[in-house]
């Protein structure tokens, strides 16, 4: 928003919050599989942050009630920004987003691969879903 010209100040004080989504496909109730993960190949949806890899991924498999896809219907993954004390201080007009961004993971923010993540444990979409809608995260 500084970006569009927005003030600083304004931005300390009308924020309560920053949210990011993306739409994964959920997996077919009817036909999904159980599989296992290794961690060579649930290391690019936990890192950088050292998060086992999820339990419980099943994959894409297809039948009559998905056509053939494997998936039906989707869900939402969410990287949600609290805006607290330390990180209003942080808002200027020459902004540091990596310190921003360091100060809100401190607070408890999960990046939209983690919260993927939680979606690939609970069966509910696959690891490479997650992979392909969602940015590499970062943790500097």
């Amino acid at each position: 928003m500084l970006e569009l010209g927005v003030p600083h100040y304004l931005l300390k004080a009308t924020i309560l919050g920053v949210m990011a989504q993306r739409l994964v496909r959920t997996l077919c109730p009817h036909c999904k599989a159980p599989i296992t993960l290794n961690e060579t190949a649930g290391q690019p949806l936990t890192r950088p942050w050292q998060a086992p890899v999820p339990p419980g991924a099943h994959q894409a498999v297809g039948c009559v009630e998905c056509r053939d896809t494997g998936y039906r219907g989707r869900a939402g993954v969410y990287e949600i920004m609290v805006m607290s004390d330390n990180i209003k201080a942080l808002i200027s007009a020459d902004l540091d987003l990596t310190a921003m961004r360091r100060q809100a993971f401190k607070e408890g923010t999960r990046s939209l691969r983690l919260s993927g993540a939680q979606k690939v444990s609970a069966g509910l979409t696959t690891l490479e879903e997650v992979l392909r809608v969602t940015p590499q995260s970062e943790q500097r």
